[in-house]
Order: C-alpha cells, then structure tokens, then sequence
C-alpha cells in the first residue's frame, strides 16, 4: 500500500497537468448586486468607524434625531404648560373655598377637605411648571438650530434689480 504523502503528491501532480492542457476559465463577473449607489464618497475607503465599531452618524441624520428631540421637548412643554395651567385654576379654587370655610384657624369639614387638596395639587402644579418652563425653550432652541433640509439651499439666478439687471445669490443656512 503507498503512503499518503505519495498519493497526495501523485493526485496534485495530475490535477496540475490537467489544468496546464485545459484552457484558463474566464474571468467570473460577480452577481449584480441590490445595491445601487454607494454612501461613501469615495468608493475606494471604508469610512472609518468609532472605538465601539459603530459607523458615524451622517449630519443629516443627527441633524433630523436632534429635530425630533425639539419637536419632542416641545410638545411635552406645552402639554405641561396646559396642565400647570388647569392645576393652578384648581388650586385657585381651592383657595379660595379653604378661606370661606375657614376663619379665625378654625375649619369646617369643606374648608379642611380644600385644604388637603391644595396640599395634594402642589407637587404637581411645580412640577407641571418646571416642565413647561425647561421644555419649551429647549424644543424651541433644538429646532430653531437644526434646520429642515427645505430651509437649507441655496438659489443663484439673474433677475431685475433697481439699477437694471443683475445677478441673485440668496440663501438659508
């Protein structure tokens, strides 16, 4: 029986001659991919990615995430603001139930009932407040600084001005 190594090298040796006769294969074209256009500017470099392995956001999507936190902090603002609002005319009722119910220190059983309702409505109308007050100049700031992609442009033409015709640069950034 042959040794191993002697049918190993006897079975590369044939396939060596086999493809010396045959001609070479043509060059295989690789499948089309779904792909159509690339992101990366330069198809030739992979953008580099962060210390976790994470590629980096583009400036257009952190751009939208920190308008959806505007329009986020917005509108939680309001909402609070709407509920500081309900929850001090409620405590400005209750106000003034306790002081018709109550004089001299002394209540009567309405005016002590006012009482632990504006004890209870207290925590939430401050903290309604605070809410409303960091809310809505936050949402305000993040959208005012993060433009839409509509207001972003830039418009070069030839039009009418005061001394005849002229060339036009407007823009938003």
């Amino acid at each position: 029986m042959p040794r191993p190594s002697i049918l190993v090298g006897t079975f590369v040796g044939l396939a060596c001659a086999s493809c010396a006769a045959s001609p070479p294969p043509a060059a295989a074209t690789p499948p089309p991919h779904l792909v159509v256009a690339e992101a990366s500017p330069d198809p030739g470099t992979a953008p580099a990615s962060n210390d976790q392995g994470y590629l980096p956001e583009s400036e257009h999507h952190a751009r939208q995430m920190r308008r959806v936190w505007g329009w986020t902090a917005l509108s939680v603002g309001i909402d609070a603001s709407i509920l500081a609002a309900i929850t001090s005319g409620m405590m400005l009722h209750q106000a003034s139930v306790r002081s018709s119910d109550c004089a001299d220190k002394v209540c009567n059983p309405d005016g002590i009932a006012a009482n632990g309702k504006l004890h209870d409505m207290a925590p939430w109308n401050a903290g309604a407040w605070v809410v409303a007050v960091v809310g809505i100049p936050v949402g305000v700031f993040l959208l005012v600084t993060n433009p839409t992609d509509k207001s972003m442009h830039a418009e070069v033409g030839a039009g009418q001005t005061g001394s005849g015709s002229g060339l036009i640069l407007r823009g938003a950034f």
